[in-house]
């Protein structure tokens, strides 16, 4: 068994000025956290890997190539392979988990 505490890990990685860490692979899925800031960037960009997010802390924008919604903490999000989206305007400290299935970077783009 894994287990991880989002808020701890979004709390390092803003202590060491980082955005995202994977923390799980396998073969089936990979797990990130990420975490943003005021004023940070998050360009438009499309993964082969199916995503689902998993909004922990925080608000922002999620943008999508066809669409624009709010989300906040307790919101779960998926999007299709292939889906370009980028996250923008974040509010104070914005943490959220995503799982990529399969596993990040293991399918063609």
């Amino acid at each position: 068994m894994d287990q991880i505490n989002v808020a701890d890990v979004a709390d390092q990685l803003a202590e060491n000025g980082e955005t995202e860490t994977e923390l799980m692979r396998e073969v089936s899925f990979s797990l990130q956290v990420m975490q943003f800031e005021q004023g940070d960037e998050d360009p438009m960009h499309a993964h082969a890997e199916e995503e689902i997010y998993v909004i922990n802390a925080g608000e922002a924008t999620l943008v999508t190539e066809d669409k624009s919604v709010e989300v906040g903490a307790g919101d779960v999000v998926h999007l299709g392979s292939g889906t370009d989206h980028q996250f923008t305007d974040f509010n104070d400290e914005f943490a959220v988990t995503v799982m990529y299935a399969p596993a990040e970077g293991s399918q063609a783009v």
